[in-house]
């Protein structure tokens, strides 16, 4: 594709971001890809991120007097009974085109079966509901979902993904090794698909020496959806995952302590840590100049705010669909007005997509 990856693309932007409008359009080609490609195929992606999502110029094919002459690019879609219209400026009208699919599923029947191996992919974009629930997490869309979450946060802060955002930030010790115990050690059940992805590189011998080191980016991975989105208030299912949840609660969080109130690292450890990481990287309050941007951009949005929230909800069962993204509030300002809107302006060149319009 003639832009490259939309990481690459926003990297080549003036202060390596784009227009919230810009970014919209974005997501909703993504979501439409994403749902249409279930639809069809069954397909789950399982590693849906800005590097596997690919641009082209939308207007190749088209004369080239045409383009000079028009200023505005249209892209239409159908769904259901909307249209919905991405209007963008004929230099920057651009199509989204998901790719890579190496890691992709289209077996209808493996849905709500168990994670695998195969389904810790890029593992900083891990959904939370696999770490926390391990063994227990199902196969299904919610992996697509979350990621798509994580591309739209990487749309509005621009500059880089949220873990190069976030590099500073890692694992408090006293979390880590209570989730060290129960992803790592042999007697703890549940957890072996993480223990397998951690300890890949570690290696025992017929002695039982052992060589290699363990792959820590997955306490990072948790630790950092914390500081971004929060603990939630549900503990989700909480019977089945008790000991994560335990060790999230017990390590962050105070009793009776108020939120905003200064912990010292002595009296407060882990707690303390977390409180000061939050203060610069929530995404509800932090101080950071990217997660400010995002926060201000989204909010500027009528659902931009909720959608994100809704894409990285922890509980993969609340979590919304690619469909959910389309027809959520965030996307109203595309739904077409059928009784006023006609395309018959000869400064406008328009592309239709219309095998979902019913």
């Amino acid at each position: 594709c003639s832009e490259g990856d939309v990481e690459e693309y926003l990297k080549r932007q003036p202060n390596e971001a784009i227009d919230p409008t810009e970014a919209q359009s974005l997501i909703f080609q993504t979501a439409f890809a994403l749902y249409a490609a279930g639809d069809h195929f069954s397909m789950k992606h399982y590693d849906v991120k800005l590097l596997n999502i690919f641009l082209q110029r939308a207007n190749i094919g088209v004369a080239d007097d045409k383009v000079a002459n028009c200023p505005i690019t249209v892209l239409r879609y159908g769904l259901g009974s909307d249209i919905f219209a991405l209007r963008m400026p004929t230099e920057r009208a651009l199509i989204a085109k998901l790719a890579d699919y190496g890691t992709a599923n289209v077996q209808a029947e493996s849905d709500g079966q168990p994670v695998n191996l195969s389904h810790f992919t890029t593992l900083e974009n891990t959904p939370a509901d696999f770490l926390i629930l391990g063994d227990r997490a199902k196969q299904g869309y919610g992996h697509d979902s979350f990621g798509l979450g994580l591309c739209m946060l990487h749309l509005f802060t621009g500059c880089a993904p949220y873990e190069e955002i976030l590099e500073s930030v890692v694992c408090p010790p006293t979390l880590k090794k209570k989730l060290r115990k129960i992803w790592e050690e042999e007697k703890s059940s549940g957890y072996e698909v993480i223990r397998s992805v951690i300890l890949a590189d570690v290696y025992t011998d017929e002695d039982g020496n052992t060589d290699g080191e363990a792959d820590e980016v997955l306490y990072d991975t948790l630790y950092r959806f914390l500081v971004l989105f929060g603990i939630p208030d549900e503990k989700f299912n909480e019977e089945v995952s008790s000991e994560i949840w335990q060790a999230i609660t017990s390590t962050l969080e105070i009793p009776g302590k108020p939120s905003g109130r200064a912990i010292s690292r002595k009296k407060g450890g882990d707690a303390a840590q977390y409180l000061k990481d939050r203060q610069v990287y929530s995404i509800s309050d932090g101080t950071n100049e990217n997660i400010q941007r995002a926060r201000i951009n989204l909010e500027k949005m009528d659902g931009g705010m909720d959608l994100l929230m809704s894409l990285i909800c922890f509980d993969p069962e609340k979590r919304a669909s690619p469909l959910d993204v389309l027809k959520s509030p965030f996307m109203q300002s595309l739904r077409e007005n059928p009784e006023a809107t006609q395309y018959d302006n000869e400064d406008e060149i328009v592309h239709a997509f219309m095998a979902y319009l019913k």
